[in-house]
């Protein structure tokens, strides 16, 4: 399945398994010959009633862009509906995270948490 994203920057990818697949419902995610999710190459994303997030950093620059989603379902028996956000931020917005964080952590060691 292929995915459209806009320009940003990818900073979160989600996938959530819903109970009884039992690790054998597989995701990757790849833009163009990348893959995104899992980091490891050749490794796939598996889970049961659980939701797998994924921290990232990948910059989309230009539009159109697609990311292409692999699913298999190792499941003889039963069907498995997965659901994928992914979160993708202005790349002005997350050059300005580490200096949030910064000023978050000071904040609480000034007023306590």
């Amino acid at each position: 399945m292929d995915l459209e994203i806009s320009v940003g920057v990818i900073t979160r990818i989600d996938v959530k398994f819903p109970a009884g697949c039992h690790g054998l419902a597989k995701v990757r995610i790849y833009h163009r010959e990348f893959q995104l999710v899992p980091l490891s190459g050749g490794e796939w994303i598996t889970g049961d009633d659980e939701t797998v997030p994924t921290e990232a950093y990948y910059e989309i620059p230009q539009t159109p862009a697609q990311l292409k989603l692999v699913a298999i379902n190792d499941d003889d028996l039963y069907p498995h509906k997965l659901t994928v956000r992914i979160a993708v931020l202005p790349k002005a917005v997350v050059s300005l995270m580490p200096f949030m964080t910064f000023i978050e952590k000071l904040a609480r060691r000034i007023f306590g948490e």
